[in-house]
């Protein structure tokens, strides 16, 4: 079997310390269920919207999939010693220490706990390590099953006079839950939609934040978390749709810190592309036009649009960019957008390793009715990036 310390990415934790716990069926069936993001696109309410582009996936490598034993050994050890926002993306502990700032300050509403354990600034987005727990009446009275978990729901972030919501979200659950029933999670907010005069309006799109503070300044940051959700009891769930399967849970839930942003600042690689490709594949004409890459030290963010000259976009034809690394692998995760009949534009993430010294840009058409694809290959380039 392979070395465990390998199997946490450099982690010098001494295993011997802990007891393994060998995960039954059931429970290996119901971490590969939780082993997925949740993604929620952006809500943007100006315009007509095409459906957003959404991707699961899974939260740890195939080698850590295929001992349990040692991954159930791991989150215990996370929460001991508070490295969530690491072992949630897949990173060695303490990789993202000079960027993340501890919080442990829990808000409680209507008998529900929500601890930030830790919170990060990324480019374009903020990391918040999470755990959520509620006491025994409180589960009870809400027909919580065992082992149904509490999630995060409606978050809303000030950072000095912006506040950002309604924006794409994203939640990373740890597949087993804590001793005293509580569960942990990442969950990431877009910053790129804000309020900058107060008025309680999203008055800016396609904003980044790291492009509009000083990195010499501390700033005040609250996070405000408006709802959380549950998963119903199966008895009490008359459809199969998602929405239906949760139950909502509003109320207040915030913490407030401080964040300083001159390190992932600092550490943030924009590379100009200015590219225009024209598309003539599967019945669609236009022009795909990338703009730029940016690459900190967790993500990597590519915007790009699409601009038909043949008519609607509509009729379930994409046009759309993938990205590799220099080993061909393939570094796609998620992906939100909107548009109109003729032009659509595509926010794309993707998870950075810190291996990554090339990314190939490689466009594509897929044909979502026949579920076919077709890579662009004459059109794919590379480019080199800094990613020390």
């Amino acid at each position: 079997m392979k070395n465990q310390y390998d199997l946490l990415n450099g982690s010098s934790v001494d295993f011997d310390e802990y007891e393994e716990i060998e995960l039954t069926a059931s429970e290996k069936k119901r971490m590969k269920k939780r082993l997925k993001r949740d993604i929620k696109p952006t809500r943007k309410k100006a315009r007509p919207l095409i459906a957003a582009a959404v991707l699961l996936l899974l939260a740890v490598t195939p080698v850590m999939m295929q001992n349990e034993t040692v991954w159930a050994s791991a989150v215990r050890i996370s929460q001991q010693i508070g490295q969530q926002i690491e072992l949630l993306m897949n990173k060695p502990e303490g990789s993202l220490s000079s960027y993340k700032k501890m919080i442990n300050e829990t808000a409680t509403d209507q008998g529900i706990q929500v601890k930030v354990n830790e919170l990060m600034l990324d480019d374009g987005q903020v990391l918040l390590g999470l755990t959520i727990s509620a006491d025994e009446f409180r589960r009870t009275a809400l027909g919580l099953n065992r082992d149904a978990s509490i999630r995060p729901g409606e978050l809303r972030v000030q950072i000095g006079n912006m506040s950002f919501f309604d924006s794409a979200s994203s939640i990373r659950e740890e597949p087993i839950k804590n001793k005293d029933g509580s569960w942990n999670y990442l969950y990431a907010l877009k910053l790129t939609q804000a309020d900058t005069n107060g008025d309680g309006k999203i008055g800016v799109e396609g904003y980044n934040v790291l492009d509009h503070i000083d990195p010499n300044k501390n700033y005040q940051i609250s996070a405000q978390f408006t709802s959380l959700e549950f998963e119903k009891n199966p008895a009490q769930t008359k459809s199969g749709n998602y929405r239906d399967s949760y139950g909502e849970i509003k109320g207040n839930w915030t913490v407030h810190t401080s964040v300083n942003g001159s390190k992932i600042i600092a550490d943030t690689k924009v590379y100009p592309l200015n590219k225009e490709i024209s598309i003539n594949e599967k019945g669609i004409k236009g022009v795909l036009s990338i703009k730029e890459v940016r690459v900190s030290p967790v993500s990597i963010k590519l915007h790009y649009t699409f601009t038909s000259s043949t008519g609607s976009i509509r009729n379930g034809t994409n046009v759309g960019v993938k990205i590799k690394d220099q080993n061909g692998r393939d570094l796609s995760e998620s992906g939100s957008g909107g548009g109109i009949d003729r032009v659509l534009e595509m926010d794309e993430e993707y998870r950075n390793d810190k291996g990554v010294v090339m990314l190939r840009f490689v466009p594509y058409v897929s044909d979502y009715e026949n579920d076919s694809s077709k890579d662009l290959t004459s059109d794919a380039f590379n480019l080199k990036v800094n990613n020390n």
